[in-house]
């Protein structure tokens, strides 16, 4: 495992271990939801996700389209949308705390916690460490009404 800071948090990441349990499920958490929120950020993902944030994953070993979940959490302004979700990665938080989130762009955020959310399956008797993001620019794609 390798040992790496992100913002405040300090973190070891196992990538080959988290590449590897991300080879082994065929879709992420969207994927099994039929709520207009998920179907949305579906069709919108390859617009919300920083190249930095891509990066990111890449560094950790996460596939990008296997989130662990995703959420709606509000309609800002017509056709902008703020969402909610995170991934896991195999590894442990060595230094945690009430730490400010990570801007990466001005309307993207990204923080770390230990794991207590919903996993993938083949991330759940392994050691993970959560790593959440919030975007508050999604536009609405879907060709159904918007939440309000």
């Amino acid at each position: 495992m390798s040992i790496a800071t992100f913002g405040d948090w300090t973190y070891s990441v196992d990538r080959n271990a988290t590449i590897e349990a991300y080879r082994a499920v065929n879709h992420g958490g969207s994927m099994d939801c039929e709520c207009t929120g998920c179907r949305n950020f579906l069709l919108a993902r390859t617009k919300v996700f920083p190249t930095s944030f891509l990066a990111l994953l890449d560094q950790l070993g996460i596939d990008p389209v296997k989130d662990g979940e995703v959420y709606h959490t509000a309609r800002l302004s017509p056709g902008r949308h703020l969402y909610g979700g995170w991934f896991h990665f195999v590894g442990t938080l060595d230094m945690d705390g009430d730490f400010p989130p990570v801007y990466l762009e001005e309307c993207f955020s990204v923080w770390l916690s230990h794991a207590s959310a919903p996993r993938l399956v083949t991330l759940e008797n392994l050691p993970a460490v959560q790593l959440e993001f919030s975007a508050e620019a999604v536009p609405w794609l879907l060709s159904e009404p918007e939440p309000t």
